[in-house]
């Protein structure tokens, strides 16, 4: 081999978005029940990628095919890393190094998420493939470099996991991994791109065009299909991939063949199909790259020469079966190549499935050829065709070692092979058996009516040849022992016949006849000649049990008169009430075994049931039996806004009689449960200072006069006696009220408390001294589910005190000769009406409030001063004459004269 080329790479712009996908795709295989392993694997550009590029973990979504429905996210994490291996490591030197990166995860596809017949598709984005590839627009993906980025979006769909209410188990294809190679102009290039479906399904290779992501960025959001395409550059497209003559193609069996005839990088996408019984149940998708360079050396392939028909019969022995097939190849006279070339040969089936025909190959498949020489090689073929229906073809393939691959060369041998005669065994008899038993009979009972024709279960088997037969009881799906069936048999060696005896025992109270009366059991018969080519014959026998007749038993209830009603309905409880009734089962049969329980009620288990305060107890024994159902309907365990009707569900079951014939009957009890009787509770207000009065909740009050009101609120409900709260729920005004006290109250039956306040003057704003304010109060009860309330407004008005001057004239005289009359000046006279001494200054309010009063002589002279409005000036010492009073106010003064008279 002769390689003679150098490529320069520049590995710059280490970031998460750098050029680094080759390609990859998606397997889901099948673990066991509904656990799935996912994997995601990525082919990674080493020479061109970032190492900042490898992800440490990858999040795919899950979509419904349907409706494109998002279901769920995943999360892969990375576990191997590997090397893509040459086909022939001497040809690399670094010019292509793909690491294999495999993301994994467990799955639980559960059964009853993972049913629609269109079936799902797991998916995700990841940007971006290499820069410099040549047939699609893949740039730095910078808008300022005016370049269009590409990344690959990885798709796998694949279909539910039940089907028509059964199992639907299936595995993705396992791809085999792609080679390392790389391609060179004008010389033919092919990789086998098929892989392996490990449940047997049919798989279809074509060429798509690669998908692209919905954005540029490194990780773009997984959104669901339809997925933007790449943009291929002018010239390139789905027929012409690569510029190749002939292009890119890829059979129905996944090879991969070309002959490039130009240079560069070019990206391409496989779609497999997965079919089973002749239908699409799934897609995978792989994307790669291939790299194309001048970098083969000249050379011619191998030359392979041979007979091309072949007829053997089963009298040909040793060498008689073989070919001999010559190799030779030109490089081997070439001083370019030091005139050797190393070559080998494989087989390979052609019209039967067999890439690898080992068996007929000599133990040495190499040879290297040096001037000229040529290598002779020995083909053996077998006394027994690979396959019956006419003659199979091999190829038996020389290469070389080319590179990047091997060139090739393929001599196609037709091989008629007579195998060694043989007939088929038979029966004697090969008439189907029909044969029905009453239950409790046998065929070994020798008394059994009516009796079994002669010989009915038995079979004799012979061979002409007397070749050794392999005898199998083949069944439709039971196991022969667990349905009373019994097989006896014996064969001579060499004798060429096979006697056999089928036995049943009809007996449902030892075998399981609950789930199926009728069997079929296959005696299929092969003979074991040389090459084991006929198909096995087989005779059927077909059995059936008759089961005695067992009829249902019957459940009821006492709650209506009416016999073996299915659904009694009507039945109304409140909360606090009781709900009894007896719930019976008979069986016509008055022997059978009888069991009674509780289901459960709508979406509620038996045992959620009895969390609500449900007796039932689960009663078993012979018919008739029966059992008292009881609930105490109590707040503590219902919430009637969630669920306020329960259809109750009672079922006997008779499974444990002679044939443990499973027989059932149901009834339904309809409750409806209504909320508790509530008396509404009471709610009282009294006004406890006599000095105001409180009519229809209405209230009048002088400021400084102190407001106290008593509340009591009581229940009259005692089974059970409700909690009750005592609250004020409002205080409002035309000034929002501050300063009252009241505190709230809680207890059973009856409750109270106070409500106090005695308002100053900064209730009152922007000049205006008379408010408005309304308390409202509340009592409420906890009755659940119909709670009631009694409410009552408290409306008071809160005037100043009216400090007017109407009608006032200060005193001005008084003798202080301690006569008992006038002795003093102050401001104060007699109640002509009650004798009792008052006050007559105005009185203090918000606005005006007395401060001083100041008394002068005629001079000018203070003789006296006070700040008490009680003040009392007797005069002592002081000349009688004119005085000077001044009143002051905190807003106005009084003035004038006063005289002293003695």
């Amino acid at each position: 081999m002769r390689r003679f080329f150098i490529v320069l790479l520049c590995l710059c712009g280490l970031q998460a978005n750098a050029s680094h996908i080759v390609g990859g795709e998606f397997e889901l295989l099948h673990i066991s029940g509904s656990t799935y392993r996912l994997n995601l694997i990525i082919y990674f550009d080493k020479i061109n990628g970032a190492v900042g590029a490898k992800d440490p973990s990858a999040t795919a979504s899950i979509f419904r095919k349907s409706t494109n429905t998002f279901i769920s996210s995943v999360v892969l994490l990375l576990s191997s890393e590997s090397n893509v291996a040459y086909t022939q490591l001497e040809c690399s030197s670094g010019e292509i190094i793909t690491d294999r990166l495999v993301y994994t995860t467990t799955l639980n596809l559960s059964p009853s998420l993972f049913n629609e017949p269109e079936g799902y598709y797991v998916t995700w984005e990841r940007c971006c493939r290499n820069y410099a590839i040549t047939n699609i627009y893949s740039d730095d993906p910078d808008p300022q470099n005016g370049g269009i980025s590409a990344g690959q979006t990885f798709l796998l769909e694949f279909p539910p996991v039940v089907k028509d209410g059964k199992p639907f188990l299936n595995s993705s294809p396992r791809l085999f991994p792609p080679l390392n190679d790389y391609a060179c102009p004008g010389r033919p290039y092919y990789v086998d791109f098929a892989g392996i479906d490990d449940d047997g399904d049919s798989l279809v290779y074509t060429l798509t065009t690669p998908l692209n992501t919905h954005e540029s960025t490194a990780l773009p959001k997984i959104l669901p299909k339809p997925y933007p395409l790449v943009q291929w550059r002018p010239g390139f497209d789905i027929d012409h991939v690569i510029g190749g003559d002939p292009d890119l193609k890829i059979s129905k069996k996944g090879l991969l063949t070309t002959t490039p005839a130009i240079q560069g990088l070019f990206v391409f996408a496989v779609k497999i199909e997965e079919y089973r019984n002749k239908e699409l149940i799934g897609i995978s998708r792989r994307d790669f790259q291939m790299l194309v360079v001048d970098g083969c050396a000249d050379a011619v392939p191998p030359k392979i020469t041979g007979p091309t028909n072949v007829t053997l019969t089963a009298a040909d022995m040793g060498q008689d079966r073989c070919i001999t097939v010559t190799v030779s190849d030109e490089d081997s006279e070439k001083l370019a190549h030091n005139f050797t070339e190393n070559i080998r040969i494989r087989a390979v089936g052609i019209n039967f499935n067999n890439k690898n025909l080992t068996e007929i190959l000599p133990a040495e498949v190499t040879a290297t050829l040096t001037h000229g020489r040529t290598k002779d090689f020995t083909i053996c073929f077998p006394v027994c065709p690979f396959f019956i229906g006419g003659p199979y073809e091999v190829g038996i393939i020389a290469m070389d070692d080319a590179c990047s691959l091997p060139l090739l060369d393929t001599l196609k041998v037709t091989v008629n092979v007579t195998p060694p005669p043989n007939t088929d065994p038979y029966f004697d008899d090969a008439t189907p058996v029909f044969l029905t038993l009453q239950e409790g009979q046998s065929t070994k009972d020798p008394l059994l009516n009516p009796p079994l024709p002669p010989g009915l279960l038995e079979f004799e088997i012979r061979d002409d040849e007397a070749d050794e037969m392999l005898v199998s009881v083949l069944t439709d799906g039971f196991i022969l022992e667990d349905a009373g069936f019994t097989f006896s048999m014996s064969q001579v060696p060499g004798s060429g016949l096979v006697q056999g005896k089928l036995e049943w025992d009809a007996f449902c109270d030892i075998y399981d006849f609950t789930k199926r009366t009728s069997f079929k059991v296959t005696i299929q018969v092969d003979d074991l000649d040389e090459c084991g080519l006929n198909e096995p014959i087989k005779l059927d026998y077909n059995f059936t049990i008759n089961l005695p007749h067992n009829g249902p038993p019957i459940i009821d209830t006492n709650l209506t008169p009416a016999l073996n009603e299915r659904v009694v309905s009507g039945i109304q409880r409140r909360i606090y009430e009781n709900l009894n009734f007896i719930v019976t089962a008979k069986d016509p049969n008055a022997s059978d075994y009888l069991v009674l329980d509780l289901l459960g009620s709508n979406q509620l288990s038996a045992d959620s049931l009895r969390g609500l305060g449900i007796i039932f107890t689960k009663t078993e024994g012979v018919s008739p039996i029966q059992s008292q159902f009881n609930w105490n309907l109590n707040c503590d365990k219902l919430d009637l806004d969630k669920q306020d009707s329960f259809d109750l569900q009672f079922l006997v079951v008779d499974s444990l009689n002679k044939c443990r014939i499973y027989q059932a009957d149901t009834v339904e009890v309809e409750v409806k449960v209504l909320p508790p009787l509530n008396a509404m509770p009471l709610l009282t207000v009294n006004n406890l200072n006599s000095d105001m009065k409180m009519v229809n909740n209405q209230i009048q009050a002088i400021r400084g006069n102190q407001i106290v009101l008593g509340l009591k609120g009581t229940d009259a409900d005692n089974l059970p006696q409700d909690f009750i709260k005592l609250e004020m729920i409002k205080a409002e005004g035309n000034v929002v009220p501050k300063g009252y006290v009241f505190d709230t109250a809680e207890g059973k039956g009856s409750v109270s408390s106070t409500f106090s306040w005695n308002p100053d003057c900064s209730i009152f704003e922007n000049g205006i001294f008379e408010n408005d304010y309304t308390f409202t109060f509340r009592v409420k009860d906890d009755r659940c589910f119909n709670a009631k309330a009694d409410t009552v407004a408290v409306n008071i008005k809160i005037k100043d005190i009216d400090g007017g001057d109407n009608g006032f004239t200060p005193i001005n005289y008084f003798s202080p000769n301690d006569d008992g009359v006038n002795d003093y000046y102050a401001m104060e006279i007699k109640n002509p009406k009650t004798g009792d001494i008052e006050n007559i200054l105005p009185l203090d309010n918000c606005v005006s409030e007395f401060q001083a009063i100041r008394i002068y002589n005629r001079w000018g002279k203070e003789v006296f001063e006070s700040t008490d409005r009680n003040f009392k000036w007797f005069g002592k010492g002081e000349a009688a004459g004119i005085y000077y009073y001044l009143i002051k106010y905190s807003n106005k003064e009084y003035k004038g004269p006063l005289s002293i008279r003695y």
